[in-house]
């Protein structure tokens, strides 16, 4: 019975660990490609405001997509995450 329960027990530790490796190298993958293109973008010369208002175009085209949505609630969303974008961007600049 134990030497039951310690085979289940490595197998469920196992795919955990697995799961984690393959979530942690996706989140790197995906942070080096942003870096990447950012980089890449500053290099001709576009800077993370320009970047942070085509993001803002982009979110308030697909927001009025939504069927029902109030324009005012997109404000709000759109700055706090413009903040928070913009913050990342600079620190991620420099």
């Amino acid at each position: 019975m134990d030497l039951l329960l310690l085979a289940g027990s490595i197998v469920i530790t196992g795919a955990v660990f697995l799961l984690l490796v393959r979530v942690i190298k996706a989140t790197l993958k995906t942070a080096l490609l942003v870096a990447a293109i950012v980089f890449g973008l500053q290099f001709f010369g576009i800077r993370s405001d320009r970047i942070m208002s085509e993001m803002q175009q982009i979110f308030r085209y697909l927001w009025r997509l939504i069927p029902g949505q109030q324009s005012s609630n997109l404000d709000g969303i759109i700055h706090q995450f413009t903040q928070v974008a913009h913050s990342a961007l600079e620190r991620f600049s420099s």
